[in-house]
Parts: C-alpha cells; sequence; structure tokens
C-alpha cells in the first residue's frame, strides 16, 4: 500500500499494483514519471483518476474510452508496442484524459492521445494515435442540436 498526497482529495491509499511508471511523463507534466489510478465514488457513481505520485498535481480524470465511444478500436505502431513492453495491443489497457470547463455538457474527451498501460510490466505511455478519425476534443455530451445545429 502506498500513501498519496492528492489536492483535491487529500492523502489516498493505493495498492502497488496501481502505480504505474512513465518514462516520459505525460504530456505537460513530463517530469512526473510515476501515476497511481486509483477510484472515487460521488452519489454513488464512481470515476477513475491518473494522479502523480510525487506531486499533488496533475490529477486527471479518465474514462476506459469503449464507455464513451463503442467502437473505440486504437492503431499502435510496432514502436509504440515497443515503448509499452507489449507483444500485441490485446496485453494493453487504454484510458483518456477528460476535461470539465464548466459543465458536464462541456466536457471534452482526449480520444487521440489515451493513456497506454501494461498491467503485467507496469509501464505506460500517452501515446497520439494515428487513426485520423479520433478528436483531442471529443464532446460526449453535447445534445445532436449542439452538435449540428
Amino acid at each position: 500500500m502506498v500513501e498519496i498526497n492528492t489536492r483535491d482529495f487529500g492523502v489516498v491509499v493505493v495498492e502497488d499494483t496501481a502505480i504505474y511508471d512513465f518514462p516520459d511523463g505525460v504530456y505537460g507534466f513530463e517530469e512526473d514519471k510515476k501515476f497511481a489510478i486509483f477510484e472515487k465514488s460521488f452519489d454513488d457513481v464512481s470515476f477513475l483518476f491518473l494522479q502523480s505520485v510525487d506531486n499533488i498535481i496533475p490529477c486527471f480524470l479518465v474514462f476506459d474510452p469503449i464507455s464513451i465511444y463503442p467502437d473505440y478500436k486504437p492503431e499502435l505502431t510496432e514502436e509504440d508496442l515497443k515503448s509499452c513492453d507489449a507483444k500485441n495491443i490485446d496485453e494493453l489497457v487504454f484510458l483518456v484524459i477528460a476535461s470539465i470547463p464548466g459543465s458536464v455538457q462541456e466536457t471534452s474527451i482526449n480520444l487521440k492521445s489515451p493513456i497506454v498501460l501494461n498491467p503485467k510490466t507496469k509501464k505506460a505511455r500517452q501515446i497520439i494515435l494515428h487513426n485520423n478519425d479520433y478528436s483531442v476534443r471529443y464532446r460526449p455530451f453535447m445534445s445532436d442540436s449542439e452538435v449540428h445545429p
């Protein structure tokens, strides 16, 4: 068990297995090399967070991309697989970072640059996918009238 100081949740205790090494950090936070994944519930709804182990910031709200975008099929290069110590994509777990600027309706999800985790080796990276159809600002909670005025 590891205790992690967070800005939003105080001290959070996580299992050693919830900690991943990010050799390159996360975009914008390259100096943070270790992150933990933990779950928090609010009003019976659970959320996943990706928290720096060494600093109280950053902490990202993350989602399983399939729960937001059911047809999500990331394409990784051989180099991407190698950087995650994986032989094939089935060995990996994908999470996408959410941004909630003001309201849930304004939430955007970065489908283009997922967090890629190898649960076996505990190595992780944020990778820019070669899929051209994924956005860095996918807005899952916009109504059709907002998307197509």
